[in-house]
């Protein structure tokens, strides 16, 4: 990353537990607790149900993966679950190597973001019925 360049992030509430977190430029290890204190941020307000808008990202490594992996945890624990919405190659490459694509839930876009995250909600909704039973 040369000097000047950072990292863009835009939050915005989709209702009262789901939000879409909206990425741009390069995600690295000097950029990364950006978004790590805007995606806690939303979690604490019981946003939990979570889109990352990676479409306009250029550049991930191994902390921001991580940043994406350990709030996807959190959403699970709070009842909720997160999404990736991106279709850059270079990005793709390394959730298929990292073996996170499946955990992150991976798609092309945030259209399909929202509908995976809205199948998840049902998912658990039917599950947490069950179990009441």
């Amino acid at each position: 990353m040369q000097e000047g360049e950072t990292v863009r992030i835009q939050t915005r509430d989709v209702d009262d537990r789901t939000a879409v977190c909206r990425v741009a430029g390069e995600l690295d290890a000097y950029t990364a607790p950006e978004l790590r204190d805007a995606l806690v941020a939303l979690v604490e307000l019981g946003k939990i149900w979570v889109v990352a808008d990676l479409t306009e990202l250029t550049y991930l490594d191994s902390t921001g993966l991580g940043i994406l992996v350990g709030t996807a945890k959190q959403c699970r624990q709070a009842g909720g679950d997160l999404s990736v919405a991106c279709a850059r190659r270079n990005l793709l490459k390394i959730f298929q190597i990292s073996g996170t694509q499946e955990i992150l839930n991976v798609v092309a876009d945030v259209e399909a973001a929202t509908a995976r995250l809205g199948e998840l909600c049902e998912a658990h909704s039917a599950d947490s019925g069950e179990e009441a039973t």
